[in-house]
């Protein structure tokens, strides 16, 4: 699990990083055929954007350790059962 996570995050930091830095563009992705002409995004939503981005990257970044240490972490032992052999 933790290995399909991990090249899971390739993309998504990819486009999380894509989207701090060049929020315009990754607004329209996929969608550009969509407009004669481009729309304008006022700083509000290019600001909504990069929070959005950082929450991702923060929130994936939590999973993927969370996920870790899930799968490092060995199992408790079986209760004994008194009588049971």
């Amino acid at each position: 699990m933790l290995f399909f996570l991990i090249v899971l995050s390739i993309p998504v930091y990819a486009f999380c990083i894509w989207g701090l830095y060049e929020p315009e563009e990754s607004f329209f992705f996929l969608e550009r055929w969509r407009y004669k002409e481009i729309p304008e995004l006022s700083e509000i939503q290019i600001k909504l954007i990069r929070i959005g981005s950082i929450l991702a990257m923060i929130l994936w970044t939590i999973l993927i350790i969370y996920t870790a240490v899930d799968t490092f972490t060995p199992d408790p032992p079986f209760p004994d059962i008194p009588g049971a052999f």
